[in-house]
C-alpha cells in the first residue's frame, strides 16, 4: 500500500468504530475506545495501555480506566459486529473455495519472563488448548 492509502484509511476506520458508539454509553467512553482500538492498529512495538495513551496524548491512568471501569453493552456490540460482518460477507463475489472467517480476541499469548512470580502463560482459547479444557 502507499502512503496516502494508509493515510486515507483513518478515516474509514474511525467510521468502521462510528458503529459501536451507542454500544458505549457515554461520548468520552466512546472516544477511549476510539484511543485504545487506533492504538491495537498502531506500529507501537507494546500494544498496551502504557505506550498507547502517551502516544495519543492520554494519560495512562484515564485509559485503564477506561478499561478497568467503562461500562458498556457487550451483547449490543457483539450483535452491532455480526450484522457488520454478515452484511460485508453477504456482499463478496462467490468463490469455488468458499469463504471462512474467525474472530478469536480471546487467544492472546504472554510474553516476558520478568512478570513478578509468572512464567510464560497464555489466556481464553489459547489457555483452554493448552491445558486441555
Amino acid at each position: 500500500m502507499t502512503e496516502q492509502e494508509i493515510t486515507a484509511l483513518g478515516p474509514a476506520f474511525l467510521a468502521y468504530l462510528r458503529r459501536f458508539r451507542g454500544c458505549l454509553g457515554q461520548d468520552r467512553t466512546a472516544g477511549h475506545f476510539d484511543t485504545y482500538c487506533r492504538g491495537l492498529l498502531s506500529d507501537l512495538p507494546r500494544k498496551t495501555v502504557e505506550p498507547i495513551a502517551p502516544e495519543a496524548g492520554t494519560a495512562v491512568r484515564t485509559l485503564q480506566e477506561f478499561l478497568v471501569t467503562a461500562r458498556w453493552n457487550h451483547d449490543q456490540a457483539r450483535d452491532t459486529l455480526q450484522r457488520h460482518l454478515a452484511g460485508v460477507l453477504g456482499g463478496l463475489p462467490a468463490d469455488p473455495l468458499g469463504t471462512v472467517g474467525v474472530v478469536d480476541e480471546t487467544s492472546c499469548r504472554k510474553w516476558g519472563a520478568t512478570r513478578p512470580g509468572c512464567s510464560g502463560s497464555t489466556s481464553g482459547a489459547s489457555a483452554r488448548s493448552a491445558t486441555g479444557s
